[in-house]
């Protein structure tokens, strides 16, 4: 699936670089080949309106007809029965070519001829104003003169231009093939590691309903086996339905809220809380199951009120405890406090349980993660619970960070900002 999107992705990528480089040379070619003929029409022009204002037969006989110092152009006079008289620079064309370019020129405008060596000329021809009767005799029958530019040094010009088009196209597409197939790997690392996880959640989230589903199917075809049996012989089985159907219950919830929270529909409702009320309130409701399992809760919790979702602040505080009172053994403590600070207030939840150890502390937040996974599912755990909390404190623009040593405790450490 991926390896098909990647070379989509690249074959994307290179067919709008292709376009976007085939638009440019065109463009770039169009522009250089409009400046290039246009200078070649401007300096045939010039050349034939100096020649209109000067008098031709003067400058035959004085050997220099060229107006410029211009060698690309050339020159032709013809008298008034059609015949060439002279060429300048001399023989450079012979009497076929030059007729070609009379005729060529004979509508008075601008035109372009393709010798039969395949090279291009410009070509302009206009009547001798200026005849004179003096001077020498092929002077004085110069009738139509014919103004010829050479064309191959634009050509050359063009064609070296198509050729580094070409090559900086195929080029480019080479480099946008490579490049693509590089870029493309990379942007497709995050939607790969993001649909790896989802395939993860889904096999895990599967697996973790498997196991409720099973028991309350198992359990409720053993009542049925004995119907004639009273709720009080059947308790233990219905009190286990009862047990994995809670458990499944809180599975449901929790996986509800995460997947509201990836597609950002769950919102958190702010207000003022007054956090040590908050967390005093709960912890009085923890005290009578910490007393039970003879576990000693110690508070201590400095007045201090943020901006934030009162009952999502609730359900991670619960979160943490139900954690810590989970793993700490009997006469062990849980120590939860709250500082206040002038921008932010920190809230510390230390337990003196088992600890987590080095190798799934990193872990800790992945969902369905899980380090004693037998003593999780003993103790009703699904792995979401730190999943869910550490997206409670990232909604309130907050941090979570957890310490943890094993044998000697486990320590998450909140800190909430005043203002979102």
């Amino acid at each position: 699936m991926f390896s098909k999107t990647r070379r989509q992705l690249v074959l994307l990528n290179s067919a709008i670089l292709v376009l976007i480089l085939l638009v440019s040379g065109l463009a770039l070619y169009t522009q250089l080949r409009y400046r290039l003929f246009h200078e070649a029409d401007e300096a045939i022009l010039n050349t034939a309106k100096t020649m209109k204002n000067a008098s031709i037969d003067q400058m035959l006989q004085e050997d220099h007809p060229e107006p410029d110092a211009d060698r690309r152009t050339s020159y032709f006079f013809w008298d008034g029965q059609g015949k060439l008289i002279i060429q300048y620079p001399k023989h450079d064309f012979t009497s076929e070519e030059a007729q070609r370019f009379k005729d060529a020129a004979a509508g008075g405008a601008l035109q372009t001829v393709k010798t039969g060596d395949g090279r291009d000329y410009l070509t302009l021809g206009f009547a001798n104003a200026s005849r004179e009767t003096a001077g020498s005799f092929a002077a004085s029958h110069v009738a139509y003169v014919v103004v010829v530019r050479n064309l191959e040094e634009e050509n050359k010009m063009l064609d070296s231009l198509r050729m580094d088009l070409v090559i900086g196209c195929a080029a480019g597409v080479l480099f946008s093939v490579l490049i693509g197939f590089f870029l493309a790997g990379h942007a497709l690392v995050p939607i790969r590691r993001s649909w790896n996880k989802q395939q993860q959640f889904v096999a895990d989230a599967s697996h973790e309903l498997r196991t409720p589903t099973a028991v309350i199917l198992t359990r409720t075809e053993l009542l049925f086996r004995h119907p004639q049996h009273t709720i009080e012989e059947e308790s233990q089985n219905i009190a286990l339905i009862l047990k994995e159907s809670k458990r499944m219950g809180r599975l449901i919830d929790d996986l509800l809220t995460l997947a509201r929270t990836d597609s950002n529909q769950l919102q958190i409702h702010t207000a003022p809380v007054p956090l040590h009320l908050l967390l005093q309130e709960i912890t009085e409701q923890f005290e009578l199951l910490a007393e039970m399992r003879s576990i000693q809760i110690r508070s201590q919790f400095q007045p201090a009120e943020i901006e934030g979702d009162d009952n999502r602040l609730r359900q991670l505080i619960i979160i943490l405890l139900d954690n810590a009172l989970k793993f700490t053994p009997p006469n062990g403590f849980i120590k939860l406090t709250c500082h206040n600070s002038p921008h932010s207030v920190r809230v510390l939840v230390k337990d003196s349980g088992c600890g987590i150890s080095p190798d799934d502390l990193p872990h800790v937040f992945e969902r369905f993660y899980r380090g004693d996974k037998s003593r999780s599912r003993t103790e009703g755990g699904t792995g979401l619970g730190l999943s869910i909390a550490e997206w409670i404190v990232l909604a309130h623009k907050g941090t979570i960070h957890v310490t943890s040593q094993e044998g000697s405790g486990t320590e998450f450490q909140l800190i909430f900002p005043k203002k979102l």
